[in-house]
């Protein structure tokens, strides 16, 4: 570019600047919101001795609905029966192994992909909701019983809370102007 063109794009760029510097401004209220989300919600799982990780797949699920509360929702819905998805692969292999060996598992995880994929077929449509439940458990550590599941939904239930505020807060605030 010479001299004559970039003088003639330089008013192009100033004019730009204000939009961008506003859009800046938006932003920086956006990070600040949304990290003090994550700040407040992390501490909240800290609080109730939950892995703050539990806590960002129900945000994650929750965040599949892509700004949909309903589908956010749902989602969830999905991770809660993805857990206890998750917990009963863990009992099917356990029960399945004695009899398949190293069958076992490529077994009940052909049966659990099948149940997920199938249940796109109802109300309750979040294949990734399932797919976060199964992996979180499964990354959890812990053993199927129902305190398992309770702590993985308390915190599956803090993130979707989390997910809920972003989408709901500043459409709480627009109303009010």
């Amino acid at each position: 570019m010479n001299e004559d063109q970039m003088s003639q794009a330089a008013p192009a760029e100033a004019s730009a600047t204000p939009s961008n510097a506003a859009r800046g401004g938006q932003f920086a209220v956006t990070v600040v919101f949304v990290s003090l989300v994550a700040a407040l919600a992390a501490q909240a799982s800290a609080t109730l001795s939950l892995p703050v990780w539990m806590m960002f797949i129900g945000w994650t699920a929750f965040g599949s609905g892509r700004g949909n509360v309903r589908a956010g929702a749902v989602a969830v819905g999905c991770l809660l029966i993805g857990y206890l998805l998750g917990m009963a692969g863990l009992v099917g292999v356990a029960h399945l192994a004695p009899v398949l060996g190293v069958f076992a598992l490529p077994v009940v995880v052909f049966l659990l992909v099948v149940v997920a994929m199938l249940a796109q077929l109802t109300l309750l449509n979040s294949i990734v909701g399932y797919f976060l439940g199964m992996t979180a458990y499964f990354a959890s550590g812990l053993s199927p019983d129902a305190m398992a599941f309770v702590s993985l939904a308390t915190a599956g239930f803090i993130g979707a809370a989390a997910g809920w505020v972003l989408i709901a807060g500043p459409r709480l605030v627009s109303r009010s102007r």
